[in-house]
């Protein structure tokens, strides 16, 4: 039993015990699609200071590393899903022994290695930003001339973790990695801090159908997530290429569930910025949005059924609020009627207490929406 890996698929049905493995922001309303949905949930988090292990029907805490307990928790399910990409391989590998992960390793392992990553979307013929391997202070001071600032530096494997990258806009930056590049070789690319984000959202099933969710831009500020607004305002032949290229990449692509492809559009030519395992907090938008959201889908193409037709439903700005907002929110809380907010149960006690939930607003365009927003002052 010890090498081996199972892999039948499974047909769920309501009342089967599905176990969820994690504990970000997408495992409360997923445990909540889940037991909507009539499944049973059993969940496998870190900390007695969590709140996902209080809406399940069964609960586990222990390690990640905790082998004897894993084994209980695979055991007590019908299948296993984990809900982000926050989460170590060989964890995942263990579980197989002991019960079906339909979402695999395959797109964790491309996810986590950004070598691998780059190289296997150029063989697509899709572009990504100009990269290099770096082992060295030296090789940093000879590179960067080459990729050019601003550039980012950060770790070829990835540890969701411990993730540390370094941005660097000038020559003042390079001994700021010298720290860094002690533990390993890292890879330099260019940063394309001008030009637009765009994700698309896709979902397989057990037989390789897929799906797309309508085209988001993501917007930033001070690198963290601000807003997310569909439908897309861009060029149609833009459209086509990132169209195109998702396609592309969706079909290359070994996994079942919700997984998102994250593009740049820079002068005009679409590049690859990341791919996302799981769910990640720019989906929410489709709570509004659209017919389904991510999680209904998830768990749809895991328990065999068939996954959704997905079409938008009405234009949606989501906006990301923070703890400091909070006394303008209250005022926005009594006068709009367009404006759905949601608040993030606190499943970690390490959380970031700062990003406390967001806000959907739906209305005719997303051009109306956004000046609505804009007025306010408050982002």
């Amino acid at each position: 039993m010890e090498n081996e890996v199972i892999t039948s698929r499974k047909i769920i049905y309501p009342g089967d015990m599905i176990g969820i493995i994690g504990e970000g922001r997408s495992s409360v309303q997923l445990v909540a699609t889940a037991k909507s949905m009539g499944f049973k949930v059993a969940t496998y988090v870190t900390s007695e200071k969590n709140e996902v292990s209080h809406y399940a029907d069964a609960s586990f805490i222990g390690s990640i590393h905790d082998g004897e307990k894993l084994q209980r928790f695979a055991q007590k399910c019908k299948i296993v899903l984990y809900e982000s990409e926050m989460i170590d391989i060989k964890t995942i590998q263990y579980l197989q022994q002991f019960v079906s992960i339909p979402q695999g390793v395959k797109l964790l392992e491309l996810n986590q290695d950004r070598i691998i990553e780059k190289a296997s979307i150029e063989q697509l013929g899709i572009k990504v930003a100009p990269y290099v391997t770096i082992v060295d202070l030296d090789d940093l001071y000879e590179s960067i001339a080459e990729i050019g600032y601003p550039a980012i530096l950060r770790p070829i494997l990835k540890d969701p973790l411990t993730e540390e990258g370094l941005l660097l806009e000038s020559e003042m930056d390079l001994p700021k990695a010298s720290p860094l590049l002690e533990r390993g070789t890292y890879l330099l690319q260019s940063w394309m801090d001008e030009g637009d984000e765009v994700a698309v959202s896709v979902v397989k099933d057990q037989n390789h159908r897929q799906k797309m969710f309508p085209m988001v831009e993501n917007i930033y500020q001070d690198h963290h997530l601000k807003e997310t607004k569909v439908p897309l305002d861009v060029d149609p032949r833009i459209q086509n290429n990132l169209l195109e290229a998702a396609t592309k990449i969706a079909n290359f692509i070994d996994y079942v569930g919700v997984f998102s492809i994250v593009f740049y559009i820079h002068n005009d030519e679409v590049y690859l910025k990341r791919l996302i395992p799981g769910i990640h907090r720019s989906q929410n938008i489709f709570n509004l949005a659209s017919n389904t959201t991510v999680y209904e889908e998830t768990l749809r193409a895991l328990s065999g059924m068939l996954i959704s037709d997905i079409r938008l439903q009405v234009p949606t700005v989501m906006l990301n609020i923070s703890d400091h907002q909070m006394q303008k929110i209250k005022t926005q809380w009594l006068i709009k009627d367009n404006w759905h907010f949601h608040f993030y149960p606190q499943v970690n006690e390490n959380e970031d207490k700062a990003h406390i939930g967001y806000i959907l607003a739906d209305g005719d365009n997303v051009g109306q929406i956004q000046e609505q927003i804009d007025n306010t002052d408050i982002w």
